[in-house]
């Protein structure tokens, strides 16, 4: 396995990863990760990836907290050292962090969560709650030993507090007595005995023991003769009480060495996992997305954005390779966007097969490739006393020396820093060997000899990176099929060279070009203006899309609103029905009172039989009789959500929405019609529209009960712009501070109509849904 991490700038998602941890034994291990070399692993850590990015949004982060470094603790223990009082402090928080990680496991499984992939990490969890609870019974919260440590422990603090009474005791008396000795009333300690300040011409007179003089030489400080055996008692016993402290530890320490293994895998899962759900985090927060993984060497990369750049900048480019050729060939300006292409694609590639999600569209396909092999940027060496052309031709045959028939080769600006002619004809030699091993190449060039190369070769595709001649600038967009031009002589009209200058290089052009560069240029013309029609019309199906969108947001809010009446006015029918029955009730009791003559026995039982089993139908279906199917697209009135049928089992009902399954009874579903689905491409808007910035929900998690306010205010302005009707707050269970500033404040805004909890598949009590006026 040979892939060039460095050159791709891999480390540096690996240090944006790392801030996703939560312990530093997670940190140091993703440092260190390496794309896996088997296509079961790969397909093996995606699954992981993506089950604990489900367990994410449907319930919440995994519980570390309280994990500490402790694992050189542990080795210490097995290997008979004794651990101190906040070391084995740390060990209870490791096992309380096991035991909270293993109730959330049991919560996925409450709700539903698949948790198959992430199964074999919580197994590997045990809970040594005999050491648990022997080191909390010796160890207070402050890591001091408690007095009920050991018997023999309970003792001697009793007697050392009996004997500082009494030493103190004494020490109150002298300063009663001897007053007039003493420069001030109060007890003061010099080496760590107790003494009294005794003025200096009675020093000599004072018994006792001369521990301090002041600076001043105005007062000495004298351990009274009459406390010193105390004193010494008190020491006694302090030795006593260190000595049983440190038996004490030993004791715990020996019981952390019998648990160290069961301690050491507990650590070992939770580390695997911090580093799985620091991968799913960072899929949440940037928006990276599930993709194909297939075991072979092509890809069809859409809508991919290179990781590192500037999110709200960079521009996403689709590229494929493997399926109809094997190498492509990029041309354009410098500064376009080429380099850019080359590592995106590369870098993906290494995320992938580290299990990560990328940031590309859900229905891209990556393959696997052996070696990511690539030659990118400037490696002119003074020192090696080689030339860009050499540092660069030295690169490329260790490349070709690595490359087999599993290989993606990235190759910038091939053949360039030497003569045009022999540079060409060098990366066309190198790119013809390449695919006669059988690699996937992607080659950046200036040189119009490997365009029409590409344009006449078999398996080879033309690619450019886009450029506005009107703004002098490049939109970063990358064409396949469509060859690149420099745009230099254009460049230099716009920036006001000599027009007879231009038209003379005009000519130049003109005079040396061959047959085929002119028809390479025509050929880019007539592509020019066919993507240009394409545009026009990708724009107008588009109106045409937003309208159709319109117009079924309008039927389903139309549904919703008359399954509305339908309810009310069974509700009200309900009413007098009921109202009926009482009326029919109470006049057949007065008919039977007043003439029970008139009326036979039996007639009269049957009128009031009738009359008490009047009922309306509670089954909506009696009301609107619907057939659904598999396949069937509905709207789920309880999730205020879309989704398409994919099983049903008697009255149960399988409906995706999104990327989740949930089941539902067919009360809660009304049919619908399917909308068209939508081309995704970047669509540019002038003037700022506040429904693009409104987020659906707001996490505030971590947050300060201060901050709540001014960010709750912040949020529903943006929400109530961006016309949203339902918002979710993201304020986790805690300790609940969060949540009740969240619901205070709701109480008192005037744009909320009501509130909830989070439902199942929604964050239960951890979100609060909010309904906007």
């Amino acid at each position: 396995m040979n892939y060039d991490l460095t050159t791709l700038e891999f480390n540096k998602v690996l240090d944006d990863l790392a801030n996703f941890s939560k312990t530093n034994y997670a940190k140091r291990k993703i440092l260190d990760i390496v794309p896996y070399e088997d296509f079961e692993q790969i397909i093996e850590s995606s699954k992981e990836t993506k089950n604990a990015y489900e367990a994410i949004v449907k319930l919440d982060e995994l519980p570390l907290g309280g994990l500490y470094d402790v694992l050189d603790c542990i080795k210490r223990a097995k290997i008979g050292s004794i651990l101190n009082e906040q070391e084995l402090l740390d060990i209870v928080g490791l096992i309380d962090c096991s035991n909270n990680v293993l109730k959330y496991f049991k919560q996925l499984d409450n709700i539903k969560v698949d948790t198959k992939p992430l199964e074999k990490y919580f197994s590997l969890i045990n809970i040594p709650s005999v050491l648990k609870t022997n080191i909390n019974l010796a160890i207070g919260d402050d890591a001091r030993v408690l007095d009920n440590a050991s018997r023999e422990l309970f003792m001697i603090r009793r007697n050392i507090i009996s004997l500082n009474n009494r030493l103190r005791s004494k020490l109150n008396e002298i300063l009663t007595t001897r007053a007039s000795q003493l420069t001030e009333s109060l007890i003061v300690q010099r080496d760590g005995r107790m003494c009294v300040p005794v003025k200096i011409e009675h020093k000599n007179t004072f018994k006792g023991i001369l521990h301090d003089i002041s600076a001043s030489n105005t007062t000495a400080y004298i351990e009274p003769e009459s406390c010193v055996e105390t004193a010494n008692q008190i020491e006694s016993y302090k030795a006593m009480e260190k000595k049983e402290i440190a038996q004490i530890l030993k004791s715990l320490s020996l019981l952390v060495a019998s648990e160290a293994d069961v301690l050491i895998n507990n650590l070992e899962a939770l580390t695997n996992m911090d580093v799985i759900y620091a991968k799913a985090l960072m899929a949440k927060a940037y928006n990276y997305n599930d993709v194909k993984i297939v075991d072979k060497q092509l890809f069809n990369i859409k809508k991919c954005k290179h990781p590192l750049i500037d999110r709200e900048k960079v521009v996403p480019i689709d590229i494929e390779l493997g399926n109809k050729f094997n190498a492509i060939i990029i041309t354009g300006p410098n500064t376009g966007g080429k380099t850019v292409a080359l590592k995106t694609v590369g870098l993906l590639h290494l995320m992938v097969m580290c299990g990560m999600m990328v940031p590309a569209s859900s229905d891209s396909e990556f393959g696997i490739f052996d070696e990511i092999l690539v030659d990118i940027g400037d490696e002119q060496s003074i020192e090696q006393s080689l030339s860009t052309f050499s540092a660069h031709m030295s690169k490329v045959i260790r490349i070709i020396e690595h490359t087999s028939f599993k290989s993606l080769v990235l190759l910038d600006e091939l053949g360039s820093g030497t003569d045009p002619k022999e540079g060409s004809s060098l990366a066309i030699a190198i790119i013809d060997h390449l695919k006669s091993i059988g690699a996937k190449i992607i080659a950046t060039t200036h040189y119009s000899d490997l365009k029409n190369y590409a344009y006449n070769s078999d398996g080879v595709c033309n690619a450019s990176v886009e450029f506005n001649t009107n703004t002098l600038m490049p939109t970063y967009r990358l064409l396949l099929g469509v060859p690149g031009k420099s745009n230099a002589i254009e460049i230099s009209k716009r920036l006001g060279l000599n027009d007879k200058i231009i038209e003379a290089s005009r000519q130049y052009i003109d005079s040396n070009s061959s047959t085929s560069s002119l028809m390479l240029e025509n050929l880019e013309e007539e592509m020019t203006a066919l993507r240009e029609k394409e545009e026009l019309l990708e724009k107008k199906i588009t109106e045409q899309e937003e309208l159709v969108a319109k117009l079924n947001k309008e039927k389903y809010d139309l549904a919703k609103h008359t399954s509305k009446i339908i309810d009310d006015a069974k509700k009200e029918a309900k009413k007098i029905i009921e109202k009926s029955k009482e009326d029919a009730n109470q006049l057949l009791d007065e008919i039977k009172n007043l003439s029970s003559s008139a009326y036979k026995e039996h007639e009269l039982a049957d009128l009031k039989h009738k009359a008490r089993n009047l009922n309306v139908k509670d089954d909506e279906d009696a009301v609107f009789e619907q057939e659904l199917a598999v396949g069937d697209y509905v709207y789920v009135k309880t999730y205020d959500k879309n989704g398409t049928i994919t099983k049903i089992k008697k009255d149960k009902y399988s409906v995706n929405i999104g990327q989740f399954t949930m089941d539902f009874t067919k009360k809660e579903l009304i049919k619908a019609q399917k909308p068209q689905e939508k081309k995704k491409r970047e669509i540019k808007l002038s003037g700022y529209n506040p429904a693009s910035h409104a987020q659906l929900s707001l996490d505030l998690r971590g947050k300060r009960y201060e901050e709540v306010g001014y960010l709750m205010d912040q949020y529903l302005d943006q929400a109530i712009l961006g016309n949203l009707d339902t918002v979710s707050i993201i304020h986790g269970f805690g300790t609940g501070t969060i949540r009740n500033a969240v619901q205070e404040y709701l109480k008192k805004c005037p744009y909320v109509k009501k509130y909830r909890y989070g439902g199942e598949g929604e964050g239960l009590n951890g979100v609060t849904v909010v309904y906007l006026k």
